[in-house]
């Protein structure tokens, strides 16, 4: 595909239709909910006020998580296929290793890190975009902004000059830390600047580790010194703290390859630097505005919130935050839900980000203490505490995506007693590792679905992109006299609420002669992973989280009926194009 002509403005033909969303911002976080959108035929337009996309390589980690959203977005195996994979991240303190994160412990679809360059990530989103069919407004720039009830007026200046003025349903801020949106609205930024700066290069660097190892090195020097693959040539993002203040200009230190070969030394770690490019000096600034949503504008990513790079968490937090905003878009535009389940996408992301800003904290602290004790409790005390298998298997999920949680939230439900499940683990040889007890508001355990040899094999995790899916676990065979009611139930609900797909989940290893949707589960695999007894219901909303769990038909429905938000008897009001798209494109 020739993606140039997509940088070209007098190519691009406005819409002859009011959109629902206004996306302003091209960035990666405004794409991939671009494409969301469209996945979920949502009208939208995106708008950038830059003629193209980005140059500067900025982010450039994508953790586990984000891979399985852009698994639903169709562009996880290109990000893979061109970016390099880290399976670790250490914590070295004068050679001695004070922490890992081993990424292949994730109990995941993708058990891994991956570093690709911001402008790698922003060409494959691109890309797919326009074999869905959308083009990004380049060099156009949204001037003025008004909260209307219930829709928000603009004005747009394009490139030729002319101003246009329209209404939309929404309008999602993905504009960036200086947030054009967020100013207009007046909406406050609250926080402040580290009081240490940060030298960061791109280069080619020789040291001890493995070529898919990154590290954060500590030593005699002030601050530290970081370092992660770009790929398998040695070629590296290096990151060196200063613990100052950013000098004035004229008085910051030289960006020179022997600079930055200066300040690597004394760390306990010999590395040697050439080829040195992309050179940066810059402070960060922790901030966030006091809500993510001001009447029917939204705000993702970093026009909401920034912090420390430490973790390479903002990029990704931004992705899920429009994961989570775009299906309850796409379920109140098509009349499959209340509109007030808006409202629940600031109740559950506001305190995900606020945990990511003081994760990067504790993280910060960690690797910059001073206290002679402390600093020997670090070195010594908790290698002890980190090298526990429980531990290691828990530290790579602490960054990855896959903690943050919504159990708080008013349309999340358990129902589950500890009696209530089953711990298959007491039967025969227990595994080295236990796998969690899955809870309302967590992320639901993905799971390679049972097939018949020969078969491609096929996830969970699919089943749950563009529904809501409910699990109904027999804990039976095809001849239990169970099962009629267990499908009645399924029949019901989903007729109910057609946003909603109901799977029986039964010892079988064929679905013929079966009444209704079903998951095969000869050998238990998912019965176990859920820790499911006969009867338990799990509700999956389409981002992969668990809505609901519970053991008897009266409380799902109680569920259903009063807190899930879902309409019930509600028939689509639109209906998605991506289905014809996707059809063309395999012709």
């Amino acid at each position: 595909m020739n993606t140039l002509s997509t940088l070209a403005p007098e190519h691009f033909k406005r819409p002859g239709s009011t959109p629902t969303v206004m996306i302003v911002g091209a960035g990666p976080i405004g794409l991939s909910l671009a494409i969301m959108l469209k996945k979920w035929g949502v009208s939208f337009r995106i708008i950038e006020k830059n003629a193209g996309p980005s140059t500067a390589t900025k982010a450039m980690a994508l953790h586990s998580r984000t891979l399985e959203i852009f698994r639903d977005l169709g562009v996880a195996e290109r990000a893979v296929s061109d970016g390099f994979t880290i399976n670790q991240f250490s914590v070295q303190s004068n050679a001695k290793r004070v922490l890992n994160y081993n990424f292949s412990y994730l109990d995941a679809t993708y058990p891994l890190l991956l570093s690709l360059p911001q402008p790698q990530t922003e060409k494959i989103l691109l890309e797919r975009l326009n074999e869905l069919g959308i083009e990004v407004e380049w060099n156009t720039e949204l001037v003025d902004i008004e909260n209307q009830p219930g829709s928000v007026r603009m004005t747009l200046h394009h490139a030729e000059g002319d101003d246009e003025s329209f209404t939309s349903r929404w309008v999602v801020a993905c504009d960036g830390a200086r947030s054009n949106i967020r100013k207009r609205l007046d909406m406050s930024f609250e926080g402040s600047s580290y009081d240490r700066f940060f030298m960061l290069a791109d280069a080619d660097i020789q040291w001890s580790g493995s070529k898919d190892e990154g590290a954060f090195f500590l030593g005699a020097q002030d601050g530290y010194v970081a370092v992660a693959p770009i790929s398998a040539q040695s070629r590296y993002r290096l990151f060196i703290e200063m613990p100052y203040n950013l000098p004035p200009e004229g008085e910051r230190p030289s960006l020179s390859l022997e600079n930055f070969q200066r300040l690597c030394e004394g760390r306990g770690q010999k590395m040697t630097l050439s080829n040195i490019s992309s050179t940066t000096i810059a402070s960060f600034q922790h901030r966030r505005v006091q809500s993510l949503q001001q009447g029917s504008v939204f705000l993702v990513g970093d026009s909401a919130h920034i912090g420390s790079p430490i973790g390479g968490q903002w990029m990704n937090l931004g992705v899920s935050e429009a994961y989570n905003l775009a299906w309850k878009m796409a379920y109140v535009d098509q009349g499959l839900a209340d509109p007030s389940l808006l409202e629940s996408y600031n109740d559950e992301r506001y305190p995900v980000a606020l945990e990511v800003e003081n994760t990067a904290h504790r993280l910060t602290s960690l690797i910059t203490l001073r206290h002679p004790a402390l600093v020997w409790l670090r070195d010594n005390v908790l290698p002890l505490l980190s090298n526990r298998k429980k531990v290691q298997r828990k530290l790579p999920s602490m960054i990855s995506g896959h903690q943050y949680h919504y159990a708080k939230s008013d349309y999340i439900q358990e129902s589950l007693s500890k009696k209530q499940r089953k711990n298959w683990d007491k039967k025969g040889k227990k595994p080295e590792f236990q796998s969690p007890v899955p809870h309302a508001g967590q992320l639901a355990p993905d799971v390679e679905l049972w097939q018949l040899q020969g078969l491609p094999p096929k996830r969970l995790i699919d089943l749950f992109h563009g529904t809501f899916t409910l699990l109904i676990f027999s804990a039976a065979d095809q001849f239990s006299p169970l099962l009629p009611g267990y499908y009645s139930l399924a029949e019901s609900v989903a007729n109910d609420y057609p946003g909603i797909k109901a799977y029986c989940v039964v010892d079988a290893l064929s679905s013929a002669g079966l009444p209704g949707p079903t998951l095969l589960d000869p050998d238990w695999r998912l019965h176990k992973r859920y820790h499911a007894k006969e009867g338990t219901l799990m509700l999956i909303r389409p981002d992969g989280y668990i809505a609901f769990q519970g053991a008897d038909a009266v409380t799902l429905v109680t569920y259903l009926n009063v807190r899930s938000g879902l309409l019930k008897g509600a028939r689509k009001t639109t209906s998605s194009e991506i289905d014809a798209v996707e059809l063309q494109l395999q012709v």
